[in-house]
């Protein structure tokens, strides 16, 4: 296997639809909007030039409709695996159904998380997201060698595989940049990762009114 490149896209979930401006974490119900199918559809445009043969999604509602969004622009069938591992940080479950603006005074322990994240006995370590990420991804790169597969997660999970292929310090994951509807470009040389290449999200176009 070695001497193989496989393509691994690692993507942030599409903007979900949110007018109370909650913080969801794990919560049902919170599908794409408008501007997150936009997002979605430009995903799999951008996909349609590149051998994907599989896509991987956590299980919540917005990460799955990213995926089955992005799949519909293929222009081939391509099975849909769904993973935990994939699910958005424990730490989401703390802060989840508060406004943004209430986080400050209801959910305190946030900052404790921002400075050092993992310490709290109910925050997941940075490295134990990371390593979740990168369990799924040598399952898409066995399963795919040579060619590419893609996987739908959320932001945490994302930036701590980001951050442990930079070999930064587990705080400076909460610097690293990645919108949602933003992807990751993972590079693997056989079983391992070379090359991480941040994007953007992509609209496709809207629809005619």
């Amino acid at each position: 296997m070695a001497g193989t490149k496989t393509l691994i896209f690692l993507c942030r979930h599409a903007h979900p639809e949110n007018p109370e401006g909650v913080m969801y974490g794990h919560l049902p119900g919170f599908g794409l909007s408008a501007l997150g199918e936009r997002q979605a559809l430009g995903l799999g445009d951008f996909l349609r030039g590149y051998p994907v043969r599989t896509f991987y999604a956590s299980p919540l509602q917005r990460a799955q409709e990213t995926a089955r969004l992005a799949m519909s622009r293929l222009g081939h069938e391509v099975p849909l695996h769904t993973r935990d591992d994939l699910v958005e940080a424990e730490f989401g479950k703390y802060i989840e159904g508060v406004k943004r603006w209430q986080v400050p005074f209801r959910r305190p322990l946030f900052f404790f998380h921002a400075v050092s994240p993992g310490t709290l006995s109910f925050d997941e370590p940075v490295p134990e997201m990371a390593e979740r990420i990168e369990r799924v991804c040598r399952e898409a790169v066995e399963a795919t060698s040579g060619e590419a597969a893609v996987l739908v997660s959320h932001a945490d999970p994302i930036k701590a595989l980001w951050n442990h292929f930079l070999g930064q310090a587990d705080w400076r994951f909460h610097f690293l940049e990645l919108d949602k509807g933003g992807f990751l470009e993972l590079e693997y040389d056989g079983d391992r990762l070379t090359a991480v290449t941040p994007h953007a999200a992509i609209l496709a176009e809207a629809p005619a009114a």
